[in-house]
C-alpha cells in the first residue's frame, strides 16, 4: 500500500515539476551570455514529454539528441537550468536511459537550499541511486541534516529518499537519526520514520533490538496513520520470523478487535496466520474475532485472508473451518478466475486434515479440470489427486481420462502423470484390481502425442513382475497393441509410444506361455515397419520372437509327449510355419541394421532356426529338443529387486574403503603449490625441497587448512591495497573525524557484529529455504521419482527439493527474504546482555551531530526500557 503511496508521490511530484520550466522566474543572477541563452531555449520537462509523442518515426534519434541537450545543461552554473535538465533525464531514466553519469549533479541538487529544486534532486537520488553508486559515500551529511531540518517537508524527502536508497553504510551511519523522528511532534513524520526504519533494520540488522521498544510503543500511538505503520513494519519482520514475535500477539489481538481500517485487518490477520501454527491456544482465542470478520466483510481481499488463516493454521477448530470453506464455495463458483484460483489454493491446504470438508466440493473442482486457466487446472488436479481413495480410485481416473480428450498437450501430460502416480504410490496402496489398472495402462499408450510413454512401459513390467495373477490377462490385454500397426508411424502423436512398445514387447515375451496365437504374433513382431522404431526397442522385438518361438515349441511338445522326456517329438506343420514367418526374408532388414545389438540378436536369430532346420533334416525331433533346452534357460523367472537392495547389504569386515589403491602415484597428485612459483628456479632448489618434505599423502590436499600465519598475511595484503587507495582517491573518503574518542571501540564492535552475521550464515540459509518452500506450493508441484518397491526415500526427497529451490527463477539481488534472513539471529525481546551483539553502537559512533539533543542525557540507541518518552523542546 505505502509502495503505490509512493509511486504515486513520485508522479505527483514530476508533474508539479514540469510547470516549473514554464515558469518566467525573473533571476537577476550575472550569468555569461551563452547561459542565459540555454536558459532562454531549454525545453521543460511538458516540451521533451510531447516531442517523444510527436516523434513516434525516430523516437530513438529524438531521445539521443534530447540526451545531448541535457548533458550540456546539466554543467550550467544556473540551479534552475540544471534542475530542469535534471527533471527531464529522471524522466529519460525511468525510459531506459540511464543517468549514472549525472549523479554528481543529482547530489548538487539534493543539497541547495531551495526545497523546489531540493525535490528534483531527491526524486532523481530515489530512482537512480543503487548499492553501486559511487556518489553515495558523499550524501550522508546531507541526509543527517536534512533530516534534522526543522522543515518537516525537507525532513520528508530525505526519509522517503533513505528509504530507496539505503546501502548497509548509510542505515549504519543514520539509523539513530531516523529513530529519533519517532518521537517528532508531526504525526506524518512519525509515521515516515517507523517505515523508514524497516528498511533499515533489513540492511543493517543490529538496529533492529535498541529500536524495538520504541516501535512496539508506536502501536499504541495517538494518531492512527503512525500505528498502521508500525503494524505494517511489525508484520513484516514477524511474517518473516513469527518465533520471535508470539509475545506480541496479545496487543496484535487488541489491535484486530478494534481495527476499523480493512488494510490493518488484513496486516494483522495475515500476523496471526504465521503465529497459529506455533501456538495452538491462539486459535481458540482468533475463532471470535475471525468468524466475525467472516460473516460481515464484504472485502474479497480479507474475506480471503482470513480464509487462509484458518486453513493454515486452525484446523484444530472444526467449526470456523466449515465457515470458511463455506465461503470458499461462493469463491469457488465467483466467475474471476483470479478468485477461483485462491479458493483452489486455500483448499489444498485442508487435504490432510480435513480431506471429506473438500471432498463435498468434488463436483465443483472437477469442473475446474476443463477451465481455460491452466492455473486453475493444475491446481485442481492437485486437490484431486490429495482426494483420491480406494473407493473413488476408478470413478476418479475415469474423470481424470475423460478430461484428456479436452485438454492441451500439456496438461493433457500432466493428467497422465497424475493417473499413474495416484495409482502406484505407496506401492500401489489404492489399487484392488490390477487387471483394471493394466487396462488403463494400455489406454494411456493410445494418449495422442503423450510424453510419458517410458513411465508407462515401466509400470506394466513393474506391475506383471510383482503381482503373478494378472500375467495371464496382462499377455492378453497387451498383444493386441503389439498387432496394431497404427502405433508403429513415426509420428508426432506417437512421439513416445515405442518406449512403451518396448516393455509390451517384454512382457509379451517372456510370458509368452499364455499366448494362444503364437503366428499372428510372430509376424507382428518381425514386419516391415518395426525398422522404423529405435534400435533398443527393435533389439526387445527380436529377442522376443524368440522367446515365443521357443515357448510354442516347449508346449507343443509337453502337450505331445506327457511326461516322458526321452521321447523325440518331430516337428508339425504348424510349428514349421512359425519358423518360416521369421526364417524366411524378414529377417534381412534387422540382419543389416545399423544398430549393433539389433544386428547381432537378429544374426543369433537366423542362426538358431538355421541350426534347428539342419538337425531336423537328420533327425526329426532333434531341433526340438535344441530349442527346449532354449525354453528351460528361458523358463527361469526374473524376480523384481528393490532400488534399495545394496543399501541393505552389510560391507564385509575386511573391506576398506578409506585405503589409497596406491601410494606409488601420490608424487602425481602433488598440489603445486609445494613446488617453488617460479619455473626457471634451480633444479637443485626444487630437488632439495622435495626431499626434505618426502611423499605427500593424497588426502591431506583436500584437507588442507590456511595456517594462521597465512591468514595474516593476506590480511595485511587486504589493508595494504586499501591503504593505498585511500592515498588516491583521499577526497571521496568521508571525514574521519566521526570517529574521534570512539573509533577503538568501534572497531571491536564490528568484527564482533560480523563474527555474528557469519555465524547466523547457515540459519539464515534455512531460514530462507523453509520460506522459499512455503511460497513455492502455489506452481505445478515438482515431481518426486517414486521408487516401486522402497520405503520413501527422505533423504533423495528432500534433497531434490533443496536442488530445486536453488535454481529457481529469477532472484533479485536484495530479495527480501534473503535481507530477513540476516534478521532472525537478532532476536529483539532477548535481555542483550551477554551476547556478542548486544553493546550497540551508542550514537557516539555515528557523527555527533544530534538535532534534538537539548539536554545531554538522552540517547537514542541506549538500550533502556523505551518508556522515556522525549520531548521536542520549542
Amino acid at each position: 500500500h505505502s509502495h503505490h503511496h509512493h509511486q504515486h508521490h513520485q508522479t505527483d511530484e514530476m508533474n508539479s515539476m514540469s510547470s516549473m520550466g514554464s515558469q518566467s522566474n525573473k533571476d537577476r543572477s550575472k550569468t555569461t551570455s551563452s547561459e542565459t541563452v540555454t536558459r532562454l531555449f531549454q525545453k521543460s520537462l511538458r516540451d521533451l514529454i510531447t516531442g517523444i509523442r510527436s516523434h513516434k518515426d525516430n523516437q530513438k534519434d529524438f531521445m539521443n539528441k534530447s540526451l545531448q541537450d541535457i548533458r550540456a545543461e546539466v554543467v550550467s552554473s544556473d540551479i534552475r537550468t540544471k534542475s530542469i535538465a535534471i527533471e527531464k533525464a529522471t524522466y529519460l531514466h525511468s525510459l531506459g536511459f540511464n543517468m549514472n553519469w549525472a549523479s554528481f549533479h543529482v547530489v548538487e541538487l539534493m543539497s541547495t537550499a531551495n526545497v523546489k529544486y531540493k525535490r528534483v534532486g531527491y526524486l532523481a537520488a530515489c530512482q537512480s541511486f543503487g548499492d553501486d553508486t559511487d556518489v553515495v559515500l558523499l550524501i550522508p551529511n546531507l541526509l543527517k541534516k536534512d533530516l534534522a531540518s526543522p522543515n518537516p517537508a525537507e525532513a520528508a524527502l530525505a526519509i522517503s529518499c533513505l528509504a530507496n536508497i539505503v546501502t548497509p553504510e548509510l542505515s549504519q551511519t543514520l539509523v539513530a537519526d531516523v529513530y529519533s523522528l519517532l518521537n517528532n511532534h508531526k504525526p506524518d513524520l512519525r509515521r515516515r520514520a517507523c517505515l523508514c526504519l524497516y528498511k533499515c533494520f533489513l540492511r543493517y540488522p543490529e538496529a533492529l533490538r535498541p529500536s524495538f521498544a520504541r516501535l512496539t510503543e508506536c502501536l499504541e500511538d495517538d494518531d492512527q496513520t503512525v500505528v498502521q505503520a508500525a503494524v505494517t513494519v511489525l508484520s513484516e519482520l514477524a511474517m518473516h520470523n513469527p518465533k520471535t514475535y508470539l509475545p506480541l500477539a496479545p496487543k496484535f489481538y487488541k489491535l484486530l478487535t478494534t481495527s476499523s481500517s480493512n488494510w490493518m485487518t488484513i496486516k494483522l490477520v495475515k500476523v496471526f496466520g504465521a503465529l497459529t501454527p506455533l501456538e495452538p491456544r491462539l486459535s481458540k482465542k482468533l475463532v471470535g474475532p475471525l468468524s466475525e470478520i467472516l460473516e460481515t466483510t464484504s472485502a474479497k481481499s480479507l474475506l480471503y485472508e482470513c480464509i487462509r488463516t484458518v486453513v493454515q493454521g486452525m484446523t484444530s477448530q472444526e467449526k470456523i473451518v466449515r465457515q470458511a470453506v463455506d465461503k470458499l464455495k461462493d469463491m469457488l463458483e465467483d466467475t474471476d478466475p483470479n478468485i477461483k484460483f485462491l479458493a483452489l489454493h486455500a483448499l489444498t491446504f485442508l487435504l490432510d486434515s480435513h480431506p471429506r470438508i473438500v471432498a463435498e466440493h468434488k463436483g465443483n473442482i472437477f469442473g475446474c479440470l476443463d477451465h481455460e486457466d491452466s492455473n486453475i487446472q493444475y491446481c485442481a488436479l492437485k486437490i484431486v489427486r490429495g482426494l483420491v481413495t480406494k473407493k473413488t480410485l476408478m470413478d476418479t481416473t475415469a474423470h481424470l481420462m475423460g478430461a484428456m480428450g479436452r485438454a492441451d498437450a500439456k496438461f493433457r501430460d500432466e493428467l497422465v502423470w497424475s493417473v499413474i502416480h495416484i495409482c502406484m504410490s505407496d506401492r500401489y496402496a489404492l489399487v484392488t484390481d490390477f487387471v483394471w489398472y493394466l487396462s488403463v495402462l494400455a489406454d494411456l499408450i493410445r494418449v495422442p502425442s503423450s510424453s510419458h510413454g517410458k513411465l508407462v512401459g515401466d509400470q506394466i513390467i513393474d506391475v506383471c513382475l510383482r503381482v503373478e495373477v494378472i500375467r495371464e490377462s496382462a499377455v492378453g490385454i497387451m498383444a493386441p497393441i503389439l498387432i496394431d500397426p497404427t502405433l508403429l508411424e513415426m509420428t508426432s502423436v506417437n512421439k513416445t509410444v515405442p518406449d512403451a512398445l518396448k516393455a509390451i514387447a517384454w512382457v509379451v515375451g517372456e510370458y509368452a506361455h499364455y499366448l494362444t496365437d503364437h503366428g499372428e504374433l510372430m509376424h507382428a513382431l518381425t514386419q516391415q515397419q518395426v525398422t522404423q522404431l529405435p534400435g533398443p526397442v527393435q533389439s526387445i522385438y527380436i529377442h522376443s520372437a524368440l522367446k515365443i518361438y521357443s515357448s510354442a515349441v516347449s508346449a507343443h511338445l509337453q502337450a505331445t509327449r506327457g511326461s516322458d522326456a526321452s521321447v523325440l517329438v518331430p516337428e508339425t506343420e504348424d510349428l514349421a510355419d512359425i519358423r518360416d514367418i521369421i526364417g524366411g526374408k524378414r529377417l534381412i532388414p534387422f540382419m543389416v541394421s545399423l544398430n549393433l545389438e539389433v544386428r547381432e540378436r537378429s544374426c543369433q536369430l537366423k542362426t538358431i532356426l538355421d541350426a534347428v532346420q539342419d538337425a531336423e533334416d537328420e533327425e526329426a525331433g532333434s531341433g526340438m529338443a535344441l530349442i527346449e533346452e532354449l525354453a528351460n534357460v528361458f523358463a527361469e523367472e526374473i524376480q523384481p529387486v528393490s532400488t534399495k537392495a545394496q543399501r541393505k547389504l552389510t560391507a564385509p569386515e575386511d573391506l576398506n574403503v578409506n585405503a589409497p589403491l596406491s601410494t606409488e602415484w601420490d608424487h602425481l597428485l602433488e598440489s603445486s603449490d609445494s613446488e617453488s612459483d617460479d619455473e626457471y628456479s634451480g633444479r637443485k632448489g626444487k630437488k632439495g625441497k622435495k626431499k626434505s618434505k618426502g611423499p605427500k599423502n593424497v588426502t591431506d590436499l583436500f584437507t588442507v587448512k590456511k595456517s594462521k600465519e597465512q591468514i595474516a598475511k593476506e590480511e595485511k595484503e587486504a589493508r595494504k591495497m586499501l591503504a593505498n587507495h585511500k592515498k588516491k582517491m583521499g577526497n571521496y573518503y568521508l571525514a574521519p573525524e566521526a570517529e574521534t574518542g570512539s573509533s577503538g571501540r568501534k572497531s571491536k564492535k564490528d568484527s564482533k557484529a560480523a563474527a555474528a552475521l557469519t555465524a547466523t550464515d547457515s540459519a539464515a540459509m534455512q531460514a530462507m529455504q523453509a520460506h522459499m518452500a512455503a511460497h513455492s506450493l502455489g506452481g505445478p508441484v515438482s515431481r518426486p521419482s517414486i521408487k516401486g518397491e522402497d520405503d520413501s526415500s527422505d533423504e533423495d526427497e528432500d534433497f531434490e527439493e533443496e536442488a530445486a529451490m536453488k535454481t529457481g527463477g529469477y532472484q533479485p539481488t536484495n530479495a527480501a527474504s534473503k535481507l530477513h534472513s540476516n534478521l532472525v539471529a537478532y532476536d529483539p525481546l532477548k535481555p542483550s546482555e551477554g551476547r556478542g551483539e548486544g553493546e550497540m553502537p551508542t550514537v557516539e559512533a555515528y557523527p555527533r551531530f544530534d538535532p534534538y539533543e537539548r539536554d545531554d542525557t538522552f540517547n537514542p540507541f541506549s538500550v533502556g526500557d523505551g518508556k522515556k518518552k522525549k520531548k521536542k523542546k520549542k
